[in-house]
């Protein structure tokens, strides 16, 4: 009884073997070692060889870029184009200001252009403080009463008080006036406070951004 049943089994898989055909494992040619050996191609002879007959080439090949419109040829210009009446290009966008349509003379690179005309296209300006445009409004009456006020209470007074009342930036007010030196270690004291009451997370966080600031400083992002 045992053995009929084991020899179903064994039936049942060579007649499906005589009724679809022999199946035969081969060794295709897809194998990691034949497929390397397939695709390692030889560079091209031009990047080896010089013709010249010197082993050190220098190979351009610059990318693709915008064209200009300063490198249109004065066959593909149409006739009403403005540019066609020009021997120099750069005259022509010498002035940003100009009218759209316009063209300007030879002379408008040597004329000046006025104020007025110049900031009639230009945004509004910007109310905002820059070192680029410093002002110098502050007398030496202003300065010392800064050095007094901050010597006499810096804590009431502070840099960021202070650049509000006398209209200047912070960066004066420190050059004007450093701070006491029991004021710095009491700001210190406080400090200390703050970070001792930090967990793991936010000490590691503030240590690798001091990490990245150094980096940064160096170059090396």
């Amino acid at each position: 009884m045992e053995a009929r049943a084991l020899a179903r089994p064994a039936a049942s898989f060579l007649a499906n073997l005589s009724a679809h055909g022999t199946t035969v494992t081969r060794r295709s040619h897809q194998t990691f070692s034949r497929t390397k050996r397939a695709l390692n191609i030889a560079p091209h002879p031009a990047f080896t060889t010089s013709p010249a007959g010197n082993s050190n080439t220098i190979i351009f090949n610059p990318p693709a870029a915008e064209p200009s419109v300063h490198h249109t040829p004065q066959k593909f210009l149409p006739k009403s184009d403005p540019r066609r009446k020009h021997a120099d290009l750069a005259a022509l966008f010498a002035s940003p200001y100009a009218a759209p349509g316009t063209v300007p003379s030879s002379s408008s690179t040597t004329t000046t252009t006025t104020t007025a005309d110049a900031d009639a296209g230009l945004p509004p300006a910007l109310d905002f403080p820059s070192r680029n445009n410093p002002r110098y409004h502050l007398t030496r009456e202003d300065v010392a009463e800064i050095r007094r006020l901050r010597a006499e209470d810096p804590a009431r007074w502070s840099v960021n008080r202070l650049a509000k009342k006398f209209d200047c930036s912070e960066v004066f007010i420190t050059i004007c006036t450093p701070a006491p030196r029991d004021h710095k270690e009491n700001l210190e004291r406080k400090l200390e406070a703050v970070k001792r009451r930090w967990g793991a997370i936010r000490t590691k966080a503030r240590v690798e951004r001091a990490k990245r600031k150094d980096m940064l400083f160096r170059g090396e992002l």
